[in-house]
């Protein structure tokens, strides 16, 4: 089940990995792959899919076209395909501001880490494909997770809800939790 997430970039691969506590994901880099992913993918595109993608300047035709808000918050954005059991849960801001809301929102501690806690930091260590095996990416994804935001808590029960029921997840629920 692990295959029908689709994470964005290489941060987004590693925390969505330590959310669901799995190996592999289905890796695709940049907004436009994902979606093309979901849309023409022989494994995804007629069944079950999360992507995790930023919520970028350049709005997506498939998401304003196909998909309807299930649920928001300040900084996440779930989506649904009107049709088909596609879901897309958007990061707001992009990735690296993102990141740096969620540190400050859960009083994540950063000492030990060998990151810079700003966004050309940041922007400059999670762009790169080395990012996937850093260790220090797993210890500040860990961080993140084990925080006290609230903005981290909605995204892991979106995504563990959706991994555990899949194909049989009740919009309804992840309507009413926020």
């Amino acid at each position: 089940m692990e295959l029908h997430f689709v994470p964005e970039c290489y941060f987004d691969t590693v925390l969505l990995k330590n959310i669901l506590g799995v190996r592999k994901v289905n890796h695709r880099q940049g907004c436009d792959n994902v979606i093309n992913e979901l849309e023409k993918g022989k494994r995804l595109k007629d069944d079950f899919a999360v992507a995790l993608i930023d919520n970028d300047k350049r709005k997506l035709k498939y998401i304003i076209e196909e998909c309807i808000t299930i649920n928001k918050t300040q900084n996440l954005l779930l989506l649904k395909h009107k049709d088909k059991k596609h879901y897309i849960v958007q990061l707001v801001p992009a990735i690296e501001r993102w990141v740096l809301k969620i540190i400050e929102e859960g009083q994540v501690d950063m000492e030990g880490l060998n990151l810079q806690a700003d966004l050309n930091g940041l922007k400059e260590f999670t762009k790169y494909e080395s990012a996937n095996e850093s260790e220090e990416l797993h210890r500040l994804c860990k961080r993140l997770i084990n925080s006290n935001s609230h903005t981290m808590k909605t995204l892991i029960m979106w995504l563990t809800y959706l991994y555990k029921h899949n194909r049989n997840a009740d919009i309804n629920i992840l309507k009413e939790n926020v």
